[in-house]
């Protein structure tokens, strides 16, 4: 039987990719090294990090050299566009017993950003026997697009799975008969609704609501009216409200607030949806120095994990947050 992994599951390592001077963090390289050295030190307590080093980046090189000694980091040199692991990194399956690595396709987005060394990683890590058991598939897909219950349930949405420059020859059907094969699901929750200013992913679906086990989904919530989110959030709200579990019940639904944050004028898609959950019982969690967004945040989700709150101020200045920098493997070689 073929099953995708949901994200609370035992883990063997987290998959990263440290930024340097030639992808866009370049403005504020320093700044975004010791966002990165603040997550990569609360997964390696836990469990093990594999992390892509561009042999072009020197600094880089000498940085983690001297910041982070640890037996449960791995470190690959590995030609990198940029860092976020979710959409680049393999997508994980179990089928007899085996965890199974999957190779999506990964364009930039829809052709948005340059991906040529991001699209070659995975099997970069295959040749250098960090990975086995990989499989590439026929499929543009993002694992920031898709998440799962791991009982055969996946929510994602059409704004993103639909987007022309992703599988432009495939229908709606046919990628849902492509995810249902290649990921062992039986029943795909599409949204319809949801997005974030400044999101360059087309509203990825782990910016927006997320499993926090089988029967609970945390996801943004926008109360205020005059925000520009307020009628795309709220029609979500409605559609999560319909939802069903498979023994037909409502969803558990965890609001999370929905932080105003913007840099250079520019509204920015800082979510508190954007977490990673460690082996069942971490929850690391971005936060944005707003203390009282944050607080909320936090409470909410620590009725479920134990929550480890980093500040991603930085990170978001790109668009991305935690959970778009990490990739969960659940085993390797």
């Amino acid at each position: 039987m073929r099953r995708l992994k949901a994200e609370w599951e035992k883990q063997e390592a987290i998959l990263m990719a440290f930024p340097h001077q030639n992808t866009d963090w370049k403005d504020y390289l320093p700044e975004a090294r010791e966002n990165f050295l603040k997550i990569i030190q609360a997964i390696l307590r836990e469990q093990k990090v594999i992390l892509c080093l561009d042999p072009r980046d020197d600094e880089g090189k000498a940085f983690i050299a001297t910041h982070l000694k640890h037996k449960n980091l791995v470190t690959i040199s590995c030609l990198t566009n940029d860092t976020w692991a979710r959409d680049f990194g393999p997508i994980s399956i179990e089928e007899a017993g085996q965890i199974q690595l999957l190779d999506f396709g990964f364009n930039g987005w829809g052709l948005k950003f340059a991906s040529n060394f991001d699209n070659q990683i995975s099997t970069h890590l295959y040749k250098e026997n960090i990975f086995s058991n990989l499989v590439t598939k026929d499929l543009i897909l993002e694992g920031g697009s898709i998440d799962t219950d791991g009982n055969g349930t996946l929510l994602t949405n059409t704004q993103c799975l639909l987007e022309k420059n992703r599988n432009p020859a495939f229908t709606q059907t046919q990628i849902e008969e492509k995810l249902k094969e290649y990921l062992g699901v039986h029943r795909i929750l599409w949204l319809h609704h949801g997005y974030l200013a400044g999101d360059d992913t087309d509203s990825h679906i782990d910016t927006l609501a997320r499993f926090l086990n089988p029967h609970t989904i945390a996801y943004i919530q926008c109360n205020d009216s005059s925000d520009e989110h307020y009628e795309e959030l709220q029609k979500m709200q409605e559609e999560l409200k319909n939802l069903r579990t498979e023994d037909n019940k409502p969803y558990d639904l965890i609001p999370l607030p929905l932080p105003n944050i913007s840099y250079q004028g520019e509204r920015l898609p800082a979510s508190y949806a954007n977490f990673l959950i460690l082996n069942n019982k971490i929850l690391l969690l971005p936060i944005y120095n707003v203390p009282d967004l944050d607080s909320v945040a936090i409470s909410s989700l620590s009725a479920y994990y134990k929550v480890i709150p980093i500040d991603c101020s930085t990170l978001i200045k790109q668009h991305g947050s935690l959970h778009c920098v990490t990739m969960q493997i659940y085993a390797l070689s």
